[in-house]
């Protein structure tokens, strides 16, 4: 059995994708479908787009994401029965189901954006978010207790078997650094500027659901889609619309999306998407086809 994966948000600036817009007919199309949707020039805003103008980062990792399911069903005209989308992953897996049209994902990744920089905007206090390699779930539960004894606010926001996601203000991140240069075999690897995946971000999750969500009808979806916040098989359109939305302020579990690839005994994976840690997260377990900008380039450039 196989499944498509879409990862979530990896940095992709418009000097990194370049080359693949340019020259992928897919990626041309579909970041002129997004620019008729959200009534501006995708391609120019990316280009120019600095690191809080969320709304066009986001539309167009989604127009790539899309052109390269595209490059996909070109390469391998199948549809396979799961589809798993790990935090912003979940947009083109909205997608890949038909769940939404893909204009219908552009608009809501547009609008979503828009809400969420304004809520990111008055957030009251400086949340970061701390990416922790080689550290075990349970040594980042522990370290949070610890943390949580000295009234020192820290929560578990991701868990991507050897990268570890800690969210909390600033002061308690700086001093969580701290800790773990004492801390032998794990190491940091880089710092967010916000949270992610928080109960900071409940009264978010409440306001999109209350709101933009409400104008979107979600479809029955085609195969299954694995949660990446519980890692249950769904394939009820309210259902997924409710695990999006879990996912602004629930943690991120791979390690529970493992367990459900293992259950299915799913044996092929392609990775739509820029290459990131998902390969290595897959490789013990299943084979893995990588469908990413680099790759889809050489393969044009060739033909």
């Amino acid at each position: 059995m196989e499944a498509l994966l879409l990862p979530g948000l990896a940095p992709s600036d418009y000097s990194e994708v370049e080359a693949f817009i340019h020259q992928s007919p897919h990626a041309r199309r579909r970041f002129s479908e997004a620019s008729s949707t959200i009534g501006y020039s995708l391609m120019d805003a990316f280009r120019e787009a600095d690191e809080r103008e969320y709304e066009v980062k986001e539309c167009a990792f989604l127009a790539n994401s899309v052109a390269l399911m595209d490059h996909y069903a070109d390469l391998y005209g199948s549809r396979p029965e799961y589809t798993i989308g790990p935090s912003f992953g979940v947009m083109g897996a909205a997608v890949a189901t038909e769940t939404l049209t893909y204009e219908e994902a552009v608009w809501l990744t547009h609008e979503s954006a828009k809400v969420s920089g304004r809520f990111y905007h008055h957030l009251e206090g400086d949340y970061q978010t701390h990416f922790i390699y080689n550290l075990s779930l349970e040594d980042a539960r522990e370290i949070v207790e610890e943390f949580h004894a000295h009234n020192k606010p820290l929560e578990l926001v991701g868990y991507l078997e050897k990268v570890v996601c800690l969210c909390g203000p600033a002061g308690v991140i700086k001093e969580l650094k701290e800790y773990l240069n004492n801390k032998p075999k794990c190491f940091s690897l880089h710092t967010m500027k916000q949270p992610i995946h928080s109960s900071t971000l409940a009264p978010l999750h409440q306001e999109l659901k209350n709101g933009i969500f409400k104008e979107f009808n979600f479809k029955p979806l085609k195969g299954m889609f694995i949660s990446d916040v519980s890692g249950e098989l769904i394939k009820d359109p309210e259902k997924f619309k409710q695990s999006l939305l879990d996912g602004y302020d629930n943690p991120v579990r791979w390690d529970l999306v493992k367990q459900q690839i293992v259950r299915l005994g799913l044996k092929d994976i392609y990775v739509v998407g820029p290459k990131n840690l998902f390969n290595q997260l897959l490789k013990k377990d299943v084979q893995t086809i990588e469908v990413s900008p680099e790759k889809m380039v050489d393969m044009l450039v060739e033909s």
